[in-house]
Formats: C-alpha cells, structure tokens, sequence
C-alpha cells in the first residue's frame, strides 16, 4: 500500500509514513482474541450448550468511524488503543491465532471484527492462508465499505456480517462522523449480496455462508429504522436475514447527546418488533430489552 484508498474516505494517507483518517499503520494490530459466545445464535452457538465452540472472534484495533456510543471504544479509539500494549502480528502470527482458535478451542468461525481498516493485508492474508483455515471466515463490519475493496475479498469471505446504522446521513455525521453513510453501506450491502446471497446453515445450526445484516435501534430512532427495514425488504425481499439490535444503552460519548443518553423503551422495542413482523420478513433475529447489558460487551481493559 502506498496511499490508502480502502474505505470511503480515499484519505491518500501513506499509511507507512503516516496516518490518515483511521489513525491506523500499515501493520495488522489486534486488541483481543476471544472464544465468542454472545454473536448470534447461528454465528457462536450458546455457551450452556455442549460441544458447541463459539465464533473466534479476533477484534482488530481501531476503526474508520467515530461513533459516539460505541460500545468498543477501548479498541476503536485512538485516544484509548494508542495508549495501551497493542499486539502487531505478522501473516504468519496470525495464522498461528487462527489455528489456536480452531484445534484448540474448537471454534466454528473466524469472525474479523473491524476488519476494514486492514483489508489489504487481510485480502493477502487470506489469500495465502484460506484453504488451510477450512471453517468459514466472517467479515464483520460497519458497513463503511468501498465496492472496489469488497470486489477484491469476493470468494475468500464466507459470511458477511455488516451493520446499516443510519438511513439519514445527518444522523450519520452527527453520532458517526461517516459522510454519504447510505450511499456507501447500502451498495456495499448489495455487493456482500451479490458475493454471498442467503444465509445457508448446517444441520448442527450453524451458518455457512452468507449474508446477515444488522441494525441496531437508537432511543428516538425509530423513523430512520424503519426506513432502513423498509429499504432491506425492498432490496433483498422476505428472505433476508436481518439482526435487529436492541443492546444499545449510554456508553463513551453518548451522555453528552441527551436524546440518546438512555435505553430504548418498551413502547419503542414493541413498535419496531411490530414494524419488522408486518413487513413479513421470513427469517431474522429480534433482540430482547435485556440485551442492553454491559455483561453482553466484551471487557477490552
């Protein structure tokens, strides 16, 4: 990489000499490695289940969004992860990850978390490494996704798992500082589509491949989500897999935005659960109000 052009910024940054936009190198750095039992069921299985691994979760530092209440801040902000220890792995290394993930704790995916800022060196990673990791790999995402860098990762992702935060791009660049949110998650979303389709699962419950699109639901939010299911519907129709999220609680920068300094209510989780069903979506996963617990979050400190 010379000048970065991954993600929708196009910042031009050397990010060999310098940093653009994401504050990040041209190095692979990782924050934490986890047996992950908290994605959804399909993806980690239930821990209180037997002979069931979880999803290798590897969370890449940093990100190219700036939310405010993002649950993650630890290991997406710059003026926390710069700050800590942080692990900078080779390809070999992280194969080395990998495999631990696989033999040892008998995970049934590698799941990329933040994995956008990395994309080159993961496309040659993968590249490399893919036949011999032999357990789907997931690209989980903010959905901030250029077409020309998905093109490339096409037949080396088994699931993507990307989230459409906002329909309004206002809303967009005042909670994310993500410009044309939209336009860029929406055609990257018909592009994983395009790469993936429909969820296919195994007979053990498992997803093998394909497409789940999340969306977390924001406390006064409601008439940009459900343009938002209105758009999935109309784009991908009864059969797209959505994960709607309701673990959103007030957390990093959020207090400072009193609209949303607080949980969803009842009446906000009932009316977008009825949204979703009367739309007739045929398949997907609605979180309950008891997700919105710091429990569910994994502990970056």
């Amino acid at each position: 990489m010379k000048l970065c052009s991954i993600c929708p910024f196009n910042c031009q940054a050397d990010r060999i000499k310098t940093f653009g936009i994401c504050k990040l190198p041209n190095k692979i750095l990782i924050s934490q490695v986890s047996q992950h039992f908290f994605e959804e069921p399909m993806i980690s299985g239930q821990k209180e289940s037997n002979n069931l691994g979880g999803s290798g979760a590897i969370f890449f530092t940093g990100c190219n969004a700036k939310c405010v209440f993002c649950q993650n801040y630890q290991i997406s902000n710059p003026d926390y992860w710069s700050k800590k220890q942080i692990k900078e792995v080779s390809e070999e290394e992280l194969f080395e990850i990998c495999q631990t993930l696989i033999q040892e704790k008998k995970v049934h995916n590698l799941n990329f978390v933040t994995p956008t800022p990395y994309s080159d060196l993961l496309y040659k990673f993968l590249k490399k490494y893919k036949k011999e990791l032999k357990i789907p790999i997931i690209w989980n995402s903010n959905g901030y996704e250029k077409i020309e860098t998905l093109k490339k990762l096409s037949g080396l992702i088994d699931i993507y798992l990307p989230d459409i935060k906002y329909f309004d791009n206002k809303i967009a660049l005042k909670y994310s500082l993500l410009p044309n949110y939209f336009k860029y998650a929406s055609t990257a979303i018909k592009e994983m589509f395009k790469q993936v389709s429909y969820p296919q699962i195994s007979k053990t419950g498992f997803i093998k491949k394909g497409l789940i699109i999340r969306h977390l639901v924001l406390p006064g939010g409601l008439k940009d989500s459900k343009k938002i299911l209105d758009w999935i519907y109309q784009e991908f129709g009864k059969k797209a897999f959505v994960a709607l999220m309701s673990q959103y609680y007030p957390v990093f920068k959020a207090v400072n935005f009193k609209e949303i300094n607080r949980k969803l209510t009842k009446q906000e989780h009932e009316e977008i659960t009825e949204y979703f069903l009367q739309l007739g979506f045929k398949d997907g996963l609605i979180q309950d109000l008891e997700s919105a617990d710091p429990i569910y979050t994994p502990d970056f400190n």
